[in-house]
């Protein structure tokens, strides 16, 4: 006793020294287990973020697939490039035949007779063939652009629908969830930051929970905003390739369609073609679809009325005008026209590697995008037309399970996959 009331400051000391070091070894540990459970639960919430994402990129490929004969069918009909060529058989057959007349004829009175018929039938007959012919050349680059154009469309726009819709519902189901347990613990009912989301593991559970969007996602709201597509597969696709014909008459109309054309001056024909399609008015304004996209909204009602699920009036509430008034945004942004851009220039790469087989094109090298074409090879624009022709029908081909090479190739896209990331990203709690 006597050494500790000697040594009572001291020992005191000691004592104080030792709690404090324990209460901050304590406090330490809590607050590493605190940043190791955090990291966790966030690396937690980006993995289902991502197989979310993911998931939700495989169904707009699916949607894509869904939607493609609806889109390119009308588009194919528009341009009956296989009746304008019969009709052309038909006006070369009469001909064939006083050729054939000619030629086995060996009297001089009717050898002078057969070419005066000949002439006055040729001349007659050439004017209405050169007008199908151009008629041929208009439509079947016409064709060709349309589908290209109108399936790059309908990939950036389901993606664009999707990935806004698949968000909103998933943010939405995730904020229910963490309301119901602050609630169940007596917290305020106030809509949770990400962060706080995270920690409490609601990114993790929502995947393995049975109530998962039973209460949240409006499938009626749904249905509603999805019926905008519509728009495009009805409508925007009309007003597209009247653009699509009006920049082929102003590249193409003064190329006979007896010319011959080698691969340099094919390339630059569709480059101008392209130019003028993306920007018809001013080679510097900006590249803008959204009136193909999007109808306007005197029209928005009209739009809606066409879904036949939709017993209701047509009405768009607060939160759909919300929703697209987000996807006009979008598809304003600077972004969306690069990514657009970028779509609608894979698609024609494949079509000119196609093309380049007309021009006796060599099998290209594993580490070179470009067909290999020999500089003089010179092809008559029939030949070129005929192989455009068939590409169409590789463009419009589709349905789940079957292949498209031009879906296939657009999807690939790494625009695309970073804008739709950008939109599944872009988290409001408001929606």
């Amino acid at each position: 006793m006597d050494f500790f009331r000697r040594h009572q400051k001291k020992v005191l000391a000691l004592v104080g020294v030792a709690l404090s070091s324990y209460l901050f070894v304590d406090y330490v540990k809590k607050k590493f287990f605190e940043i190791q459970g955090r990291l966790s639960s966030e690396r937690t919430a980006k993995q289902n973020l991502r197989r979310r994402f993911e998931q939700n990129q495989q169904d707009a490929d699916f949607t894509i697939m869904a939607l493609l004969s609806s889109l390119t069918t009308p588009v194919m009909e528009r341009y009956p490039v296989d009746q304008i060529k019969a009709e052309l058989q038909s006006k070369r057959r009469p001909t064939d035949r006083v050729l054939a007349l000619e030629s086995s004829t060996s009297s001089s009175a009717t050898a002078q007779t057969v070419p005066t018929m000949t002439s006055g039938a040729t001349e007659e007959g050439e004017k209405s063939k050169t007008q199908l012919w151009q008629d041929l050349k208009r439509n079947t680059i016409s064709r060709a652009f349309s589908l290209v154009y109108a399936d790059a469309l309908l990939i950036f726009f389901t993606r664009l629908q999707l990935n806004i819709l698949g968000r909103r519902n998933y943010v939405n189901s995730v904020v229910a969830l963490a309301q119901q347990g602050r609630e169940g613990n007596g917290e305020a009912g106030v809509a949770p930051s990400f962060g706080d989301l995270a920690d409490m593991g609601y990114f993790g559970d929502l995947a393995g929970s049975s109530s998962f969007g039973e209460t949240i996602v409006d499938p009626d709201l749904d249905e509603q905003y999805l019926t905008f597509s519509w728009w495009l597969l009805n409508e925007g696709w009309l007003s597209l390739s009247e653009r699509v014909e009006e920049a082929v008459r102003r590249v193409w109309d003064p190329v006979s369609p007896k010319a011959e054309l080698g691969f340099d001056e094919l390339s630059e024909l569709i480059g101008r073609t392209q130019m003028l399609i993306d920007r018809p008015l001013n080679p510097s304004s900006p590249l803008n679809f959204l009136s193909q996209l999007l109808p306007p909204r005197e029209q928005e009602e009209y739009v809606l009325a066409q879904n036949p699920s939709d017993t209701a009036a047509p009405v768009v509430g607060p939160t759909l005008r919300r929703l697209l008034d987000e996807t006009a945004d979008f598809i304003e942004s600077p972004n969306a026209a690069e990514v657009i851009e970028r779509l609608v220039h894979s698609g024609l790469s494949v079509f000119m590697d196609k093309l380049a087989v007309t021009f006796g094109a060599t099998p290209t090298d594993s580490g070179s995008p470009f067909p290999v074409v020999l500089p003089t090879a010179k092809v008559k624009l029939p030949s070129i037309l005929a192989n455009m022709a068939r590409q169409a029908g590789g463009m419009a081909q589709g349905s789940p399970g079957v292949e498209n090479e031009y879906i296939d190739v657009m999807n690939q896209v790494q625009e695309l996959t970073s804008f739709s990331a950008v939109v599944y990203s872009s988290f409001d709690w408001a929606l």
